[in-house]
């Protein structure tokens, strides 16, 4: 944000905010903070200061930004001293990208007076907060401890000094008592990058009443896109963590498994020792004996200390633990398969989401019905109706039906629990994360294979194949699915199916198909 650009949002800023209360502090980003401010006159408002060596600014938004579920290390810095004050004034140093909100906080005999200060200074932007009785830094976003050929340290404790000058081209600042005279806008020039101009043409750029409101527009879609990240990469972060934990069981699993494959195979081992007891005496530490299947000559290690019975037992009853092992191993890997399986299709939602709306839907979807319930997390008390979900598309079949396709793991579940019925088909990539896609069915009429085909291609296009183009599609009646008893969203066993290589399909919108939520 230029310094005129800066001068002006703060001139408007001063005229709107002073006298208003800070009511709430968010961090959505590491160096984005946002103040919900609310005034008799112009209600509650929120106020973006930015400290990002890209796109640091300072302006009101109308921008949705979500609240992250615990504050960062400043930001609940700011919930403790600055949410709760009235601010005093705003304003811009004339020769400098610094902006100063001076705000007050408690009764008038013991009032407390901090400055808020952002200083956008490329890789060292930071936001302070400033006691005004001592000019003592309080706390800072980023702080900058000494380093060699670095002239200023920010540290809370300090005392604080402005940044020191720097060679800039001489620009001259607009004069505060002429903003009845600026145009704000956005002046997309031809060949030229967008960029905010105060002297906009109202024929030739997009012009706003305010210069707050050309810098939300011009920055809100970055913005936009730079929390969406935020926020897929906070909803993915524990689905990650618990899929490298699950990977490691596996690993832990099937090593297991190996061992007691050999002890297994011991057994007979175990009946050759048994046909050569008067050979086996206590010291031995191997026996070779011929291999009656292949009538080769083996080695077979023995325990020393024990004699040739002793040895003997040891062999048959640790192929007996194996064997009784067994089963509950391959149950315990079946299980962590199962749930890598669904932890690996939430996060490929994760990926493909649009919107915040749908990821913040997304963020307790790893989290088992039993654990949210030992855990006291709130259940709703009213019954889920059909009408309101919006967690699956709608397409329409060759035939004039409706396919129905998950928009996420829950969407996945709720198409399984809610709206799948005996004789629906059922559709899904195999092995690959990927949308549950159902096809209704209307008594016994046979299935048109334009239907079906439509119906793969989907499962292909609203999976992790959808870049190979083509994949092997399972196909089942809904009949043979079975939910697991608390397993994760849009988890299935399949009993019996079917597979096809199918070809993605990209839903055809402009042909009628209905890719709206819910029925």
């Amino acid at each position: 944000m230029d310094l005129p650009i800066l001068q002006q949002v703060a001139l408007e800023l001063n005229e709107l905010l002073t006298g208003a209360f800070i009511t709430k502090v968010h961090q959505p980003l590491p160096r984005e903070m946002v103040l919900r401010v609310r005034s008799q006159t112009s209600g509650e408002k929120k106020l973006v200061l930015s400290a990002d060596p890209r796109l640091g600014r300072i302006h009101l938004t109308d921008l949705k930004i979500p609240n992250p579920p615990s504050p960062p290390r400043f930001c609940a810095f700011l919930r403790a001293h600055i949410q709760g004050s009235r601010i005093v004034g705003v304003s811009c140093a004339t020769d400098d990208r610094v902006v100063t909100i001076e705000t007050s906080r408690g009764p008038e005999n013991a009032r407390l007076l901090r400055r808020l200060i952002l200083e956008l200074l490329g890789r060292d932007s930071n936001i302070l907060v400033v006691d005004v009785a001592t000019n003592l830094i309080m706390e800072c976003l980023h702080r900058i401890p000494e380093k060699e050929q670095r002239t200023r340290i920010v540290l809370p404790g300090r005392r604080y000094s402005p940044p020191p000058a720097r060679p800039r081209r001489i620009v001259p600042p607009v004069p505060y008592d002429s903003a009845a005279k600026v145009q704000a806008g956005i002046s997309r020039g031809p060949g030229a990058k967008p960029r905010i101009v105060l002297n906009a043409d109202p024929l030739q750029d997009e012009c706003f009443s305010t210069a707050n409101e050309a810098s939300d527009a011009f920055y809100s879609p970055a913005l936009r896109g730079d929390i969406l990240e935020a926020l897929r990469r906070n909803v993915a972060a524990p689905m990650k963590s618990r899929l490298r934990s699950l990977e490691r069981r596996l690993s832990k699993i099937r090593e297991d498994d190996r061992r007691l494959k050999q002890f297994a195979e011991r057994s007979e081992e175990g009946e050759l020792i048994k046909t050569n007891l008067h050979r086996t005496k206590r010291g031995m530490e191997q026996i070779e004996v011929q291999d009656w299947a292949t009538g080769e000559s083996r080695l077979i290690k023995l325990n020393p200390a024990l004699n040739g019975v002793e040895n003997m037992e040891r062999l048959f009853a640790g192929a007996a633990k194996s064997r009784r092992g067994a089963g509950i191993v391959q149950q315990r890997m079946q299980e962590t398969l199962s749930e890598i399986a669904a932890i690996q299709d939430m996060l490929f939602f994760v990926e493909q989401a649009e919107t915040g709306e749908e990821l913040e839907s997304m963020a307790l979807e790893a989290v088992p019905r039993a654990t949210a319930k030992r855990q006291g997390a709130p259940r709703s008390k009213e019954p889920h109706r059909e009408k309101d979900s919006a967690m699956f598309y709608e397409i329409r079949s060759p035939s004039g039906g409706m396919i129905l396709v998950g928009k996420s793991s829950k969407g996945n579940d709720f198409l399984v629990r809610h709206r799948a019925k005996k004789g629906d088909l059922w559709f899904h990539v195999k092995d690959l994360p990927g949308a549950h896609v159902l096809l209704p069915l209307a008594g016994d009429r046979p299935v048109p294979h334009e239907d079906l085909e439509k119906a793969a291609g989907l499962a292909v296009h609203f999976s992790r194949a959808r870049s190979a183009g083509r994949a092997e599609v399972m196909i089942a009646d809904v009949k043979d699915l079975d939910r697991p008893k608390g397993a994760l969203p849009g988890k299935v066993t399949v009993r019996r199916y079917t597979a096809i290589f199918a070809k993605g399909v990209d839903p055809d919108v402009s042909e009628g198909d209905s890719r709206c939520g819910g029925p």
